[in-house]
C-alpha cells in the first residue's frame, strides 16, 4: 500500500506521515500556524527541519468564526508563497481548498496534493488529480461546514462510509488510482463533539478500501474538551494511529513527530534497534 503525488510516494503502514500545517491566512484559528508571505517560507523550512513528512497550505480559513473569500483571493494569498516553498523544500506539498480553479492553478503552480475540503467527492477533482498525476484528499462534512453540524440518522461512521465509497468510486470513474486518494473524516466538520470523539475511538471501523487515511484534529474543539489542545491533540491522534490513520495533520510539529513515532513503536512497526 502507497500513497502517491507527482513524484512522491509515501509506503504506508511502515510509519504515519506528519502533515505541518501553514495558513496563509489572517483569521486562522490557531495563530501560531499563520504565516503569510514571506513568513510562510520559513515556516516551511522549519517544518521540514522539525520532522514534518508533508507540508500542507491553507489560503482560506474553514474555521468556525471565518469569513470566506473569493477563488482569486484565495489564489492571491497562495500563489508566491506556494512558489517559494516550492524551491525551498523537497516535500509533497498539499493546498486546501474547494474551488477546483484553485487548486489547478495550485497545481501547476508546484503543489502536489489537493486536500479537497468541499465534502462532495466532486469528480472534477477526482479528474484533475488523474490528469496531473497528484494526490486527492477526500473530506467528509455530511454537507455541512465547521460551522454547522449534520444528523446522521444511521451514525456518523456508517454516514462516513458512504461517502468515502462516493469517494472512491469518483476515483474509479476518473481513471485516478487508488494509491493517489486519501480519504479524511473530517473531525470538526459537520459533526458534534460526540461524534468527533466517535470517529477517533472507531477510527478502525472506517471502511477506506486499501486507501490512505488522514487524521485532520490538531487543535479543534474536540481537543479542548480535557481543557488544553495540545495534550488532547496528541492523545486524539495516538488513538487514530493506533485505530489506521496514516497521516496526521497537525500544527505542532515536534509534538507530532514524537507522538507518531511513540504510537508506531506501540503498533509494533518499527525496531528499537
Amino acid at each position: 500500500m502507497k500513497f502517491k503525488a507527482k513524484n512522491y510516494t509515501l509506503p504506508l503502514n511502515k510509519k504515519t506521515y506528519v502533515m505541518a500545517v501553514i495558513n496563509l491566512t489572517p483569521d486562522s484559528f490557531h495563530p501560531d500556524s499563520r504565516a503569510m508571505g514571506n513568513y510562510a517560507v520559513n515556516a516551511a523550512i522549519a517544518a521540514a527541519k522539525n520532522g514534518a513528512d508533508i507540508i500542507d497550505l491553507g489560503a482560506q480559513s474553514t474555521a468556525p468564526n471565518s469569513s470566506p473569500i473569493t477563488a482569486e483571493e484565495e489564489l492571491e494569498r497562495l500563489e508566491k508563497p506556494l512558489y517559494a516553498i516550492r524551491k525551498a523544500v523537497d516535500l509533497p506539498i498539499s493546498v486546501d481548498t474547494y474551488f477546483l480553479s484553485v487548486a489547478q492553478k495550485a497545481l501547476e503552480t508546484g503543489a502536489d496534493i489537493i486536500n479537497d475540503v468541499s465534502g462532495a467527492a466532486d469528480i472534477g477533482f477526482a479528474q484533475l488529480a488523474a490528469k496531473t498525476g497528484s494526490g486527492w484528499i477526500a473530506m467528509h462534512t455530511g454537507g455541512k461546514t465547521s460551522k454547522e453540524t449534520a444528523e446522521y440518522k444511521s451514525g456518523v461512521i456508517n454516514d462516513i462510509n458512504l461517502f468515502f465509497h462516493e469517494a472512491v468510486t469518483a476515483a474509479k470513474n476518473a481513471g485516478l488510482g487508488l494509491s493517489q486518494l486519501c480519504l479524511d473524516p473530517g473531525i470538526g466538520f459537520g459533526k458534534s463533539r460526540e461524534n468527533d470523539l466517535e470517529i477517533i475511538k472507531r477510527f478502525s471501523e472506517l471502511t477506506i478500501h486499501g486507501c490512505a487515511t488522514l487524521a485532520a484534529l490538531s487543535r479543534k474543539r474536540v481537543t479542548r474538551l480535557g481543557g488544553d489542545s495540545l495534550s488532547g491533540t496528541i492523545a486524539a491522534n495516538t488513538a487514530c494511529i493506533l485505530g489506521g490513520a496514516n497521516i496526521i495533520r497537525v500544527h505542532d510539529i515536534p509534538q507530532a513527530v514524537a507522538t507518531a513515532k511513540t504510537a508506531d513503536l506501540i503498533k509494533g512497526g518499527l525496531n528499537l534497534g
